[in-house]
């Protein structure tokens, strides 16, 4: 009677135990959810890379036109009629632009910030400030594939190089920044906008 005991018992342990199957089924299944929700985190992840580098390279692009365009604004500005601001024909083409304005109203453009070029020196967008006191370059960005400057006269006609400075009333923008993006390649945004010059 023990023995039966004991013998069901036993029968009772093995039934209650796995097999090999089952343990290799259950494992199989486990490796295909654990393979389905990688690829769905690394999809998640590689858009999310994506999206943000989108963004901040439509932030850098949009600064550094809104920089450029701020301080062409303001070429020719010379308010005492004194100064002889404006464009400088030598340094003026279609990657680079330089121009001065007497932002301090003194009748000449030998102060600070008062002579301003920027232009695409490899891949970085420089501006160039204090050339009549003493040279200062600064990198406004980096990763810059294309920078471009067209000149309009006051019938909205394109200027054709060499640039006649003294015909110039807006100047168009386009600036195209690329950053890469993980395994989905670069991203590459342009931006452009017409700059009028209020004092020209």
């Amino acid at each position: 009677m023990r023995s039966d005991r004991i013998h069901k018992q036993q029968q009772t342990i093995r039934a209650a135990g796995f097999t090999l199957i089952e343990v290799l089924v259950c494992l199989a299944l486990l490796s295909i959810l654990l393979g389905t929700v990688y690829r769905s985190f690394a999809t998640v992840n590689r858009s999310y890379t994506k999206e943000n580098v989108k963004a901040g390279v439509q932030q850098k692009t949009r600064i550094g036109i809104d920089l450029m365009a701020r301080d062409i604004r303001l070429a020719g500005l010379d308010p005492r009629d004194e100064a002889n601001a404006g464009f400088i024909s030598s340094d003026t083409n279609t990657t680079s632009i330089r121009f001065t304005a007497d932002l301090n109203y003194d009748g000449d453009v030998s102060d600070p910030f008062e002579d301003i070029a920027y232009n695409l020196s490899g891949d970085r967008l420089e501006q160039t400030s204090d050339l009549g006191t003493g040279l200062s370059v600064d990198t406004l960005l980096d990763s810059v594939t294309a920078l471009t400057f067209t000149y309009l006269d006051a019938s909205d006609t394109v200027l054709a190089e060499p640039i006649p400075v003294d015909q110039v009333t807006s100047v168009l923008i386009s600036l195209t920044v690329q950053r890469p993006s993980g395994r989905d390649g670069p991203i590459s945004r342009t931006y452009s906008t017409r700059v009028r010059c209020r004092n020209l």
